[in-house]
């Protein structure tokens, strides 16, 4: 990383802000996607009307429900210009009761101001990820932001879209309906905190091993805050795999319910462009998010045979109310067994 960006990340400790420092997050995001700045902006074919694809996905959704608030516009962007606007998506949410005494405690400084520090680093670089790499949020199920706009990543778009042999129209229409059903599904809130708490776990890792390094860490006697990073591991970038190895069975869960709600609006006749689009399987390149997308593909069959579980159990528990509690999630063992969840879920509490 540059400099300018662990000086900020040492200045801003004296900033009011208690929660996340999203000047740094938003430095750390466009870091990541520098290389990606100066891409042509070319979408797949010039003759699909993407504003009108969106506005019959607007449309469909309005006739199912008229209570969620959803996206109102679409716009293509750089992975630059993603990253800005994943971070400025989830500034909605209170991170103010995220408590986290390993960060508070760490090295004697303001408990609130390096949580802030902490958190905007992590979210720069999940968004300069997203931004690089990812062809939306349905790709990890990361069901996060609300935003009155639908952000679609151009360069990852394009190559996802002409990635199968497939009419345009119709992939262009399902990926836009995933992404909007995706955007939508962020008024439930648990999904986030599962995010927050695995980030909160994989910052309190970093810090421990910023204490073993003994390291004295008053910024007064730091000239070149840089020269304290540079043997440290992990600190320019989080590993996707490591951090969401424990949640992915909810993020595949929650990628079968984006799936079936945008079925649910109705908008395909040949509802398997979903499936195809949704398959992790299909991806053919390298990135370092690969090793947790194998391992949510792995989970992905039987979270949909969860799905079709609570139908053909008639569950008291609908999807609405599983999404807004997270004791109601299944674990992984529960996706390989609905029984086990039906169980536990139906006993009292003790």
């Amino acid at each position: 990383m540059s400099e300018d960006i662990f000086s900020q990340f040492f200045n801003l400790f004296n900033n009011e802000e208690s929660d996340v420092n999203w000047e740094l997050a938003n430095q750390i995001n466009n870091h990541i996607t520098k290389d990606e700045e100066n891409i042509p902006f070319e979408l797949s074919n010039n003759e699909i009307n993407y504003e009108q694809i969106f506005r019959v996905i607007e449309l469909n959704s309005e006739e199912i429900s008229k209570n969620e608030p959803r996206p109102r516009e679409i716009t293509f962007l750089t992975p630059k210009e993603y990253g800005q606007w994943f971070i400025k998506s989830i500034k909605h949410f209170n991170f103010e009761n995220i408590d986290s005494p390993e960060l508070s405690l760490f090295g004697g400084m303001g408990g609130n101001n390096i949580k802030s520090s902490i958190f905007g680093m992590q979210f720069g670089n999940l968004a300069g990820l997203l931004g690089k790499f990812s062809w939306g949020l349905s790709q990890f199920g990361l069901i996060l932001p609300q935003s009155s706009t639908l952000g679609i990543n151009q360069k990852n778009f394009n190559a996802k879209i002409t990635s199968f042999e497939a009419d345009e129209n119709d992939l262009t229409l399902g990926l836009f309906a995933i992404e909007y059903t995706t955007l939508c599904l962020g008024v439930y809130t648990e999904p986030f905190k599962n995010i927050m708490n695995t980030l909160t776990k994989s910052s309190e890792e970093m810090i421990e091993n910023l204490k073993d390094l003994n390291l004295d860490m008053n910024p007064e006697t730091i000239n070149n805050p840089q020269d304290m990073f540079t043997n440290i591991s992990g600190v320019e970038g989080i590993d996707p795999s490591k951090v969401f190895e424990n949640i992915a069975a909810p993020l595949s869960f929650y990628r079968s319910v984006i799936k079936q709600k945008s079925k649910d609006l109705g908008i395909l006749q040949d509802e398997s462009i979903f499936d195809l689009l949704m398959d992790l399987s299909f991806s053919n390149y390298e990135s370092p998010t690969k090793d947790i997308e194998t391992k949510i593909s792995e989970l992905d069959n039987y979270s949909d045979s969860f799905l079709n579980y609570l139908v053909d159990s008639k569950s008291t528990f609908s999807l609405e109310k599983i999404l807004s509690d997270s004791d109601l999630i299944p674990t992984i063992d529960e996706l390989y067994d609905p029984i086990n969840w039906a169980t536990r879920t139906s006993m009292p509490p003790i």
